[in-house]
């Protein structure tokens, strides 16, 4: 096994599935693993059948197999790893999450305007999206940082300013929760 595939079994296993892109988030940014191409030790593990690709709506996205867990549960040698992915998890996984439902994400123009696309999702269905154009990345980080924030207070105040007194429209599987990013 490399060196990463012991880290990318265990975060499979504590955090179900995830893409490329959120299974590097996870590793690289939490110094779990040092910042390289996944793409090698998650072909391995497939070939060896302790993970799959499976389709979602977000995408493709790598989930554990039976055998993977069984590896992961019985193997002692991955202990300290199966406690340091799951000290760092929960945050992420609470993230993962909220990203899902919560987007906020802005493109650079050669133009000099930088438009930001925010929008908050109840499963499939787009509950509200707000388009922006601001000047600067700058700003566009900013407020993107600040929707992931306060989506639900954002959507409060965009209800309010537009609809008066009339009740929301009560079709939230889930909420934002204030003041978690």
């Amino acid at each position: 096994m490399s060196s990463q595939e012991p880290y990318i079994l265990c975060a499979l296993a504590q955090m179900d599935q995830l893409s490329v892109g959120d299974l590097s988030r996870f590793l690289f940014e939490t110094g779990l693993v040092a910042e390289t191409d996944l793409k090698l030790p998650l072909t391995s593990l497939k070939e060896q059948g302790l993970v799959c690709q499976a389709v979602n709506l977000s995408g493709v996205v790598y989930e554990i197999t039976d055998a993977g867990r069984t590896l992961v549960s019985d193997d002692a040698s991955l202990a300290q790893i199966k406690a340091d992915v799951a000290a760092k998890s929960a945050e992420y996984q609470r993230v993962f999450e909220q990203e899902k439902d919560y987007i906020a994400q802005y493109t650079e123009s050669s133009t000099g305007v930088v438009p930001v696309f925010l929008s908050i999702r109840d499963g499939a269905r787009i509950v509200i999206k707000i388009n922006i154009i601001v000047r600067d990345i700058d700003t566009a980080k900013k407020i993107c940082s600040g929707w992931m924030s306060n989506s639900g207070r954002a959507f409060d105040a965009v209800w309010q300013a537009i609809a008066g007194d009339e009740p929301e429209p009560g079709f939230w599987t889930s909420r934002p929760e204030e003041g978690k990013a």
